[in-house]
């Protein structure tokens, strides 16, 4: 018996050191086996699902015909320095690896450390990067990617701003984009107002400021192949990637048949309306002939389900400029809501187009809606306050009663939108084809004249429905572009430089520049942010402010009152030292300002106990933190061996004790 106990306890051992030998075979094996056939493979846990890429990218990422080369500089010195730029570092770094993966090879990734004074920097700075000095010697430090193509096209991000996280995968995606297709875009401009100016002409003697072209103009040849686009065009013509509307007053019918047919053949459309153009009722039009006031497109808007009242404008009393009422002799300033200077707060902040738009000077803007039953989304980009109110185009042309305005306004408490970005599959404004050219004011057809033949309709068959979903973006202004509200010509050592006043241009800009890329990078949008707030613990630091802030208030308080009572009993020694008498605190005085030091030490005591009880809320929940996040798993994991363990040594021992039996 005693050697078949032994016997069994030498077998036990042996299976038990072969099971170990197993599970070590077995542990390398499933490694070896995973790192060959799911190095690619990947799971996205985060709560924002921060590592997965939009559809629209890897569209992007499928279409890339020559190798791209991205390199990415960065410094592990500011991540060392700053810890959340460090995180996010390795968010950019893991996304970019991604891209690689995905392009199957068309995307070459190399990964740069720019140590300081290296060939690395100098390429870093040759490549057109933002260095950021961490202290006074001089080091700096990099944090950026540049890319190329086969035919020396470049792009970069100069610094990768936490601020920008959100639309992280935006700015890789275009910036590939623009790699892979990188000839310049074309921008088409359709527009009755005089942005080209009258140079050469009587008006350039008579009104310098309007007779020169807008800057606009100098803005956009920078940036787009600018082609001008009749407003009586038959046809918009080919190679034009996005069409820029600028107040179509009295746009021919042929025009807007062009404009319908370019929409719904996948042609982009920035359409900037106006109920009120301030810059048409003070200038000239081409030709020299007036330009009417307002302007709107609305057959086409009622096809895309969109929804703008000509005859009125929007003025919201949260943004109202401040104007002269009065006469130069007699200022007279008052907040007037028409003319405004919109914020943050009304920007969205979801929206590429909006991103970064800090401020814009807007003049009787309108108010833009989705109509019910649209086949569109109506996506707002900006939006007035719910101090807003409608407000008659008739009563707020040329010379205004400001005041009258102002007394007889009254918010609705609605928010109305004024510039929208609409998407969506759409069918035409012209379903009966090419329509007849209305007579204009003034003409009239006469009775024993021949009526006109009808337009002939354009040689392409008419197109009944979009393509794919149109994709426009609508501003209800036009005088945001007028010089005097974005720009301010400055003179610099002899040359004329224009310093930008509001973000008015770089709003149209990042319109234009969104719907020149494809549907896919069009579509993409903010994404989650990888730093997580302490939300508990900004919450507990909140409530202590307020409590702190209150005892501030009650302690500056107190101290005026003493203060005015000191003062008081002051008075009487204050004249006595004035006629060469000596001056003395008396009992009262020197009592009154003993009470004042002692509640002052009071409060001061007592602020003490609220940043105290502060850090005791704060240690406390970080205990309870460390506890959940490291002791309480581990501590599970041991209970769940050892009560394994006790459960088979008991099974063991059952069976061993049967067997005897």
């Amino acid at each position: 018996m005693a050697g078949s106990s032994q016997s069994s306890r030498i077998n036990i051992r042996v299976l038990a050191y072969a099971g170990l030998a197993l599970a070590l075979v077995l542990f390398l094996a499933v490694n070896i086996l995973a790192r060959a056939g799911l190095s690619s493979s990947r799971v996205d846990l985060t709560a924002d699902k921060l590592f997965t890429l939009s559809p629209g990218t890897y569209s992007v990422l499928s279409k890339i015909d020559e190798p791209v080369t991205l390199r990415f500089y960065y410094s592990p010195t500011l991540g060392n320095e700053l810890p959340n730029v460090g995180k996010y570092a390795t968010r950019v770094r893991d996304v970019l690896k991604e891209y690689a993966a995905i392009a199957r090879g068309k995307i070459r990734l190399e990964i740069i450390e720019p140590v300081p004074f290296s060939d690395a920097e100098d390429q870093a700075v040759a490549a057109g990067l933002q260095g950021l000095p961490l202290d006074r010697t001089g080091e700096m430090v990099y944090f950026g990617l540049a890319g190329s193509n086969s035919t020396d096209d470049e792009e970069r991000v100069p610094f990768f701003s936490p601020d920008r996280e959100a639309f992280l995968e935006y700015d890789l995606t275009k910036l590939v984009h623009n790699l892979a297709n990188p000839k310049r875009k074309t921008i088409g401009l359709m527009t009755a107002l005089p942005v080209k100016g009258f140079p050469g002409t009587m008006m350039a003697r008579l009104n310098p400021a309007l007779a020169r072209p807008w800057q606009l103009l100098a803005h956009l040849q920078q940036l787009f192949d600018l082609k001008e686009v009749p407003m009586d065009a038959a046809e918009i013509p080919a190679g034009i990637d996005v069409l820029l509307v600028i107040h179509p007053a009295e746009i021919s019918a042929k025009a807007m048949y062009a404009i319908d047919q370019f929409a719904l053949g996948g042609g982009r459309v920035v359409a900037m309306v106006d109920p009120l153009s301030e810059a048409a009722e003070r200038s000239l039009g081409p030709g020299a002939k007036p330009v009417p006031a307002t302007s709107g497109l609305k057959p086409l808007f009622d096809a895309w389900g969109v929804d703008m009242p000509e005859d009125k404008a929007v003025g919201d009393m949260t943004t109202a400029r401040r104007v002269n009422a009065g006469t130069d002799s007699r200022p007279q300033a008052v907040e007037y809501p028409i003319w405004q200077i919109l914020r943050p707060a009304n920007f969205s902040t979801t929206d590429l187009i909006a991103n970064g738009i800090e401020v814009m000077q807007l003049t009787s803007p309108g108010a833009l809606s989705a109509k019910e039953g649209a086949t569109t989304s109506f996506t707002p980009l900006i939006q007035t306050s719910a101090r807003a109110d409608l407000v008659d185009v008739e009563k707020i042309k040329g010379k205004p009663d400001f005041q009258g305005i102002i007394e007889n306004f009254k918010p609705t408490g609605t928010q109305y939108t004024i510039a929208a970005r609409i998407s969506g599959p759409v069918k035409t404004a012209f379903p009966n084809g090419l329509p007849k050219e209305e007579p204009k004011e003034g003409e009239e057809a006469k009775a024993d004249e021949t009526p006109a033949e009808p337009v002939a309709a354009p040689a392409k068959p008419q197109l009944m429905e979009s393509k794919g979903p149109i994709q426009a973006v609508i501003i209800a202004d036009t005088d945001l572009l007028q010089d005097r509200f974005w720009v301010q010509m400055q003179d610099l050592f002899g040359q004329a430089v224009a310093m930008p006043l509001s973000n008015n241009m770089d709003f149209v800009t990042n319109a234009l520049d969104n719907l020149t890329g494809s549907n896919d990078l069009i579509g993409l949008r903010s994404r989650g942010i990888s730093q997580r707030p302490f939300e508990r613990v900004e919450a507990l630091q909140r409530e202590a402010e307020t409590r702190l802030r209150a005892k501030e208030r009650e302690l500056q308080a107190q101290r005026e009152e003493t203060e005015k009572k000191i003062a008081e009993l002051q008075r009487p020694g204050q004249a006595a030292a004035a006629q060469g008498g000596q001056v003395t605190l008396s009992p009262a005085q020197q009592e009154e300002i003993e009470k004042f030091k002692g509640e002052l030490l009071k409060i001061r005591r007592d602020l003490r106990g609220v940043q105290l009880d502060l850090r005791k809320d704060i240690e406390r929940l970080k205990t309870r933190l460390w506890f959940f996040d490291i002791a309480l798993i581990p501590l599970l994991v041991t209970v769940i061996a050892i009560g394994l363990g006790i459960w088979r040594m008991r099974r063991r021992r059952n069976a061993t004790l049967a067997a005897k039996r």
